[in-house]
């Protein structure tokens, strides 16, 4: 299933309910956490394959979503530099179907490649 950005706001169902099949046929019987995060990197790297913001790969796809998504439940609030982008941590666990937790583990992970780099 690959995702086109210009549906943007049909997003994150289509997100929510690939991440949610897999997660029952694959993602449940691998105990590993550093499996699972370097699998969940390449399905969201799936996900977003078609868009601009996939071209780069799962850190790019995650700083996008929190940081400059524009389609989020506060869009239409409006701040001293304008409205609100991004996705906070629970409406990106949200939308991708996972838990805090793991995404939680997911940022984490970034953070460590980032400092590696």
């Amino acid at each position: 299933m690959l995702i086109n950005f210009e549906n943007a706001r049909e997003l994150g169902g289509q997100v929510h309910e690939f991440v949610r099949r897999y997660k029952l046929l694959i993602m449940s019987n691998i105990s590993n956490t550093e499996d699972k995060i370097e699998i969940f990197r390449n399905l969201i790297e799936k996900c977003y394959a078609e868009s601009k913001h996939g071209e780069d790969g799962f850190d790019t796809i995650l700083c996008y979503e929190l940081h400059y998504q524009p389609v989020n439940p506060r869009m239409g609030f409006k701040t001293s530099t304008g409205y609100e982008v991004g996705l906070n941590f629970k409406e990106l666990a949200q939308k991708w179907g996972i838990s805090l937790s793991f995404l939680g583990e997911l940022i984490a992970d970034h953070c460590k490649r980032l400092e590696g780099k």
